[in-house]
């Protein structure tokens, strides 16, 4: 059985029933949620979160650890929740919890009314996410149908929203009822911040996400028989150790870009991004600008070096910088950013130390935590574990556990 932190049980003593757990990234919101439910008596649950968490099957994990086995539950995506939804919709014993309930924000969005639905039935709700209110309070909306406070979007927009429409176009000017407002979001959401008044050390957080079946056919087919075939049917050759071993590291370059996402989207918190290779910097550019438009991205590479001046630390918002191992390893300070999120291994164990001491040093003010990514069935987990034991990770032990494993 898990065993609670002392703030986890304080913090969860103040919480009403219904309630939005607004607390930062890494505190454990998910066991806290669970007990919060387990205290309210849960017979039945469902689990409503983005995609991409649902595929790492960390909510499975924790419910068979933390719950009774009696408890009956269903974790799914929001979209395939917003399919069933009628099959809930008449339900009042279930609990539901919404795992980065900011996704639910919009109050028209399909999403947004097949939750409503199910909730405002539901035996017990409970929303989580670092950054429940991404715009302010028009992303309120959704809660306050939740919570009875309007009856819909529109009420909400009419009673609260001061818009200008001379223009043609509505322009949100402000908000009226401010103290209102206030006092109720008091009432239902809980936060809960990552200082060192916690007395948490910093935390490694290992994410191992499970390889494709279309991967594994590529990953098995470059093992064994030392060439790829391209989409475009050009044929690579692996002929040589060190070219395979490059193939292998890059490979599951998607599968890690989805748990990067996965990472950006539940905080708004600066974080720092460890990479090897251009092919992976490249893909991250291209999610990051297409899905995180908002955020300001730095990089310390071999092709830019932008990182933010000290001076301006304090003004920086959400921001996300891209280091390349060689490049910002050392002799450089990232104490902006309190999170790190290492897209790939390393092989040399040096840098990797020297990569925790960019954000985990001298006026640092926020508990720091370090993402570690590994896709299962590929070379990552054997990187990962050789520098757990202080030694670098080289070619000739790849050569060694690849012949291991085609005996």
């Amino acid at each position: 059985m898990v065993e609670l932190y002392p703030y986890q049980v304080e913090y969860l003593e103040s919480l009403p029933k219904n309630v939005i757990m607004a607390a930062d990234t890494g505190l454990g919101k998910t066991i806290m949620a669970l007990e919060h439910a387990k205290r309210h008596g849960i017979s039945k649950l469902i689990v409503v979160a983005p995609a991409s968490k649902v595929r790492t099957g960390d909510w499975e994990r924790e419910i068979g650890n933390y719950l009774d086995d009696k408890v009956i539950y269903n974790v799914m995506s929001y979209e395939m929740f917003t399919k069933n939804a009628l099959l809930y919709s008449t339900m009042n014993d279930i609990t539901i919890i919404m795992d980065e309930c900011h996704f639910i924000c919009n109050a028209t969005a399909k999403r947004s009314k097949a939750i409503i639905k199910v909730a405002k039935q539901a035996h017990q709700w409970i929303g989580l996410s670092a950054t429940p209110l991404p715009n302010g309070w028009r992303s309120a909306e959704t809660y306050a149908i939740l919570t009875g406070l309007a009856k819909n979007k529109t009420e909400f927009v009419n009673r609260f929203e001061i818009i200008d429409r001379s223009k043609g176009f509505p322009l949100l000017l402000g908000y009226r009822e401010k103290e209102l407002l206030e006092n109720w979001w008091k009432g239902i959401a809980k936060s809960l911040e990552r200082t060192g008044d916690l007395k948490l050390p910093s935390r490694m957080i290992a994410i191992e996400e499970p390889m494709t079946p279309k991967l594994q056919k590529i990953y098995n087919k470059a093992v064994k028989e030392r060439f790829i075939t391209h989409d475009d049917g050009e044929i690579e050759l692996l002929d040589s150790p060190s070219k395979l071993f490059v193939k292998l590291r890059q490979l599951p370059n998607a599968i890690r870009i989805d748990a990067l996402q996965s990472i950006v989207e539940s905080t708004d918190e600066h974080i720092v991004v460890f990479y090897n290779f251009n092919s992976e910097r490249d893909a991250m550019l291209e999610m990051l600008n297409k899905s995180f438009k908002g955020r300001k991205i730095y990089e310390q590479s071999g092709h830019k070096s932008e990182l933010p001046v000290r001076e301006k630390w304090g003004k920086l918002h959400s921001s996300i910088t891209l280091v390349q191992y060689q490049s910002g390893s050392q002799a450089i300070e990232l104490t902006y950013a309190s999170i790190t999120v290492y897209l790939s291994p390393c092989t040399s164990y040096a840098n990797y130390e020297q990569s925790k001491g960019r954000t985990r040093r001298n006026g640092q003010e926020k508990v720091t935590l370090f993402y570690h990514i590994a896709v299962e069935g590929t070379l990552d987990r054997h990187i990962w574990k050789i520098l757990s034991t202080k030694r670098d990770f080289s070619i000739d032990l790849m050569s060694k556990l690849l012949t291991e494993n085609t005996k």
